[in-house]
Order: structure tokens, then sequence, then C-alpha cells
């Protein structure tokens, strides 16, 4: 497909995995989703199957320890000791720029889906409500479905209620609803509780609203996932990357860098 590389780092094919299901979490509101698929990747060990470069993702290189890389989408996997399920777990560094570009990232991915016969996406997210209403420690988890048997079923199963109505922007809720359309993919979203300041500031870093969506992966799929945060240590992690943040964004101002010509302040990182 134009503008999409492929790297492969295995030849697995449909054939290695037993009754795999996929975990998507791409960065979206507070990075609830991509943080909790981060940490599940840490936690299982997940490997590295395919990463996908495509062009209308961010123009700019990642630097990480001084090492360069292009932003892209990952595809890793995991092989369940119990043979129970297979898990394919799949997030990016961002989100395409562009609507047209979140339509091609998403089309492509269902196809790698279903290539690998996967039969259910289960996709994580946020769902930005006002704080007031907020009120309980723990966040709640809100769920849609691409099929009314498969809601009923997780709404009795679990804690989780309705989304009525709604909007859910981006890959998260693109790719299990064109999963479902052109290969009959069963989908799931869950969408964790999160201060509606996070849709206008960047900064914000739910890990509360992350770990609730780990803990209701733990239960509903028997995923042998470690409960390594409390309440208390999720608010001294989120303070000390409130510190870190200030500090690099004090940093940031200090820098200046003029331009002989137009003695413009000008930063390129």
């Amino acid at each position: 497909m134009d503008g999409i590389r492929i790297i492969k780092h295995s030849n697995f094919t449909i054939k290695d995995f037993i009754r795999p299901i996929c975990i998507l979490g791409m960065p979206g509101i507070a990075d609830v989703g991509k943080f909790a698929l981060d940490s599940l990747i840490g936690q299982l060990n997940a490997k590295n199957l395919i990463d996908i470069i495509f062009d209308d993702y961010p123009a700019g290189a990642i630097v990480d320890e001084s090492l360069l890389s292009a932003p892209k989408a990952e595809v890793l996997y995991w092989k369940d000791p119990n043979e129970l399920r297979d898990l394919m777990l799949i997030t990016a560094d961002a989100q395409s720029l562009t609507p047209k570009g979140i339509y091609k990232i998403s089309n492509f991915l269902t196809e790698i889906l279903h290539d690998y016969g996967i039969k259910l996406i289960v996709a994580l997210g946020a769902y930005p409500v006002s704080s007031r209403k907020i009120s309980s420690k723990l966040p709640k988890i809100y769920l849609s479905a691409t099929n009314r048997e498969l809601l009923k079923h997780y709404l009795t199963e679990s804690d989780c209620e309705k989304i009525q109505k709604g909007v859910i922007i981006g890959a998260n809720g693109l790719i299990p609803t064109l999963a479902k359309a052109r290969f009959d993919i069963d989908g799931l979203v869950f969408l964790a509780e999160t201060d509606n300041i996070a849709m206008i500031n960047e900064d914000i870093t739910d890990l509360k609203a992350s770990i609730t969506l780990l803990e209701m992966l733990k239960k509903s799929f028997t995923l042998p996932i470690k409960k390594k945060y409390t309440l208390e240590n999720i608010e001294d992690i989120t303070k000390n990357l409130q510190i870190k943040r200030d500090q690099l964004e004090k940093d940031l101002d200090s820098i200046q860098l003029v331009d002989s010509e137009d003695k413009r302040k000008s930063l390129y990182i």
C-alpha cells in the first residue's frame, strides 16, 4: 500500500497462533489506552512481530538515548504458555495526522489482523467526563461493542457501563468498526473515565485510568498481570511525572537559539 512500509521481525503465520485475540491501545486522550497497552507489553514480555512506518505520521525522528527512529505502529505477540489464547498487541507512537490517514492505517491493520486469524479485537482508551462526576477512587469503565450479544455478555460479566451515544475518535474506535464491517471480526472498546481537561491539555497523563483498564483485562481474559500498582503509588508516580514535565518545560524555556538575521527564538527537536 502506498505510503506504508512494513518491517517484519518474525515469519509467524496464522498456524502459529492459538485462538488469538488482539488488544489495541493507540495514543489518545491522556494516553490512557497507550499506557495500559505499553504496560501490558512489558509485563508479558511481548515480542515484536511487525513494525509499520507510515508517511502520515508526524514528520520527525524520535530520539531515545541518542538513538534515532521513525514514528511507527507496532504489532507484537504473546504466546500463552497455558495454550488458552495467544495475544496480538498493537500500539503506535502517534495517531495519523489526517482523517484519511487514520482510515488508511486502520484499514491496513484490520487486514493484518484478518490474515493472522484474529476473532476478537479489544480496544482501550479514555472517556472524558467532568471531574465533579468522578466520585469513586477507581474510574468507571464504559463499554461499546460491534454486536449486541457481545455487549450484553461483557456488561453481565464486568462492572462496565454502556456508552449510550458519542463518537470514539481515532484508530481505537475505527479499527474494531472496520474489522467488523470488512471481515466480521468482533470488537470491544473499553474506555476508562478521565478528567475532560485532558481533551485540551496534552500534558495530562492519567495512570489511574490506565491501571483500571489493566485490572479489567486481567479479570476478563485471565491474563497473568501482576498488581504492581496501588492507588497510593499511582499518585506518587503521577506527581513525579508532573515534576519532570515541569522541569523539562523550564529547561526548554531557558534555551535561546538566536537567528542572526531576524533574532527570532527557534528550537528544533
